[in-house]
């Protein structure tokens, strides 16, 4: 899958830190994610210390206070980035896409919640 392949247009997150609150579940394995380049509501590019096969069925989940939401997908798929001599990273690394089941309800509502709570995260403290 290519850019030009999506449906729908992404809007890029910078947001880092979910604190445990944003996570990717795969098979038995729980991964903590820390980055999201973009979402929208069939899909999102995420980063992840692992590589997933493209095709690996997978579900998002998001937690914000008492509230959770989850929705399942597919990774389309998978790209090291590459770590030069100047790398922020520490350790390899995964950019990773993955799309949203159309059939799962919770699509709309996903990209709704966790829009709302990276903007909450952004506000500015008073």
């Amino acid at each position: 899958m290519t850019l030009e392949d999506r449906r729908h247009t992404r809007t890029q997150v910078n947001y880092e830190d979910a604190n445990d609150c944003f996570h990717l579940e795969v098979y038995d394995r729980r991964y903590v994610l820390n980055r999201i380049h973009d979402i929208s509501i069939s899909g999102t590019g995420i980063q992840i210390p692992n590589e997933i096969e493209p095709g690996t069925p997978v579900k998002l989940v998001l937690r914000s206070g008492s509230h959770s939401v989850s929705v399942n997908g597919v990774t389309v798929w998978s790209n090291p980035i590459p770590l030069g001599k100047d790398a922020i990273l520490p350790n390899p690394s995964y950019r990773t896409g993955v799309q949203f089941d159309p059939r799962d309800r919770n699509c709309s509502l996903f990209f709704m919640a966790l829009r709302d709570f990276i903007s909450e995260r952004k506000k500015p403290v008073s």
